[in-house]
């Protein structure tokens, strides 16, 4: 009984290739026909090492750091007033180091376009406009307005392309500021946001 070794197998599968050139010795640009020598022999050798890969249509992936953040108020605020930067103190997300919970600003790291979120809890008829604002102009608004005994929450939410050292904060609208914007255990009022890649 004759066993086959495994390598001759393997061998039985290798072939030799020959990349037919055309008439002034390029094949730049032409098809390649490949020739196969289906040989059993171990000690057979690719004739041309030339590999036969298409290029590559993929681009390479670009790698950009990440820049996220999310705060949120760790109190009510008592008699907000028209136009007024609002302050999102307790800071549980900041890479990138853009947000500045002293002032409620944003400041983006880099150029691009980012997602922001905003929400704004009301209870007990109160009721407010907050505007996301980039430097000085509106991307955003939103408007809660709550009844007598109840209690509500609006999100806000924007894709916008943000320039390095732009600002981005939210501030209460002219308009519509009665009472106070909630924030407790019970429901925040928070500000997010993040680059997109």
């Amino acid at each position: 009984m004759q066993i086959k070794k495994p390598v001759s197998a393997i061998w039985d599968f290798l072939v030799q290739t020959e990349v037919e050139n055309d008439k002034d010795g390029s094949n730049k640009g032409v098809p390649q026909r490949i020739k196969t020598n289906s040989s059993s022999d171990p000690r057979a050798i690719v004739t041309n090492r030339k590999r036969l890969l298409l290029p590559s249509t993929m681009q390479p992936v670009t790698t950009s750091s990440t820049i996220a953040f999310y705060a949120y108020m760790i109190a009510t605020i008592q008699s907000v007033t028209i136009q007024h930067s609002l302050v999102f103190d307790v800071v549980k997300t900041n890479v990138g180091n853009g947000y500045h919970p002293s002032t409620g600003v944003f400041i983006a790291p880099e150029t691009g376009f980012y997602v922001f979120t905003w929400t704004m809890r009301e209870s007990g008829n109160c009721r407010h406009s907050t505007q996301l604002m980039v430097n000085t102009s509106e991307i955003g608004i939103i408007h809660v307005h709550v009844g007598s005994g109840a209690d509500l929450a609006g999100t806000g939410v924007v894709v916008t392309h943000v320039n390095a050292g732009d600002d981005v904060y939210v501030r209460t609208h002219a308009l519509w500021n009665d009472c106070y914007i909630s924030s407790s255990s019970s429901g925040r009022s928070s500000f997010a946001g993040w680059k997109l890649s």
